[in-house]
Order: structure tokens, then C-alpha cells, then sequence
């Protein structure tokens, strides 16, 4: 089951395993296509439906989605060092507002903002 973290939310990269083990957390199970081969449950649940599955993975492909910016944002951003040395001559230079740091960091954020409406509910 894959996840990403961003400012301390974890978000499910979407895919059929991360689906069941969301719709069945804790279950231990093998898939063969769309059928299951095996399915256990501590808490005596039924496996579930394949069409269960496919709600699920689009739910966490809209959240995935959502958060394409936070994705393109880290690999825009300027190496940490770099913006280090940026942070630093800025400082430097009594330029804290409108520096170079500042201006890379806008330049990012208005190429990949974040969408507009309410964050998914995770």
C-alpha cells in the first residue's frame, strides 16, 4: 500500500491494493485479474467487489489528483542549498521581503498552484 506525505498528510497513491487495504484494513488476501484467489479477515468481513475496487481507486484518484501541485512544486523548487545561499544574500543584503529567495519560491508556487475548493477528505 503506497502513500505520500505532505505537510503532515498522508494521502494513498492510488491502485488496487492500496483500495482493498483501505476498504479492508488489515485483511491479507491474493488477486488473480479481478477475482480473489485467497481472502482472510481477523474480523470475519466478505472480500470486497470488484466494483467496490473501482469507487475506491477513483476516490483516491481525485485525492492523488488533487495534490498533482504539491508533486510538480517539489520538483520545481530550487535545490535546498541553492535556496540557502539565497535565504543567505538576502539577509545579507536587508532583503527579506522581495529577494531572490522570495521570488524563486513565487515563481514555483504561481506556475503550480493549488487547485481551488476544499482539500479531499482523506
Amino acid at each position: 500500500m503506497a502513500y505520500r506525505k505532505f505537510k503532515g498528510k498522508q494521502y494513498p497513491v492510488p491502485g488496487v491494493d492500496t483500495a482493498i487495504n483501505t476498504l479492508r484494513p488489515g485483511s491479507r488476501w491474493d488477486l488473480s485479474n479481478t477475482t480473489f484467489t485467497r481472502f482472510e479477515d481477523d474480523q470475519g468481513r466478505e472480500a470486497p467487489t470488484w466494483e467496490e475496487i473501482q469507487a475506491e481507486i477513483e476516490r483516491e484518484v481525485d485525492i492523488y489528483n488533487y495534490f498533482l501541485y504539491e508533486r510538480n512544486r517539489q520538483e520545481a523548487y530550487p535545490d535546498w542549498r541553492d535556496q540557502l545561499d539565497m535565504l543567505y544574500q538576502d539577509i545579507k543584503s536587508g532583503n527579506l521581503a522581495d529577494g531572490s529567495w522570495v521570488a524563486a519560491i513565487d515563481k514555483v508556487k504561481e506556475a503550480h498552484p493549488k487547485p481551488e475548493g476544499p482539500e479531499p477528505e482523506l
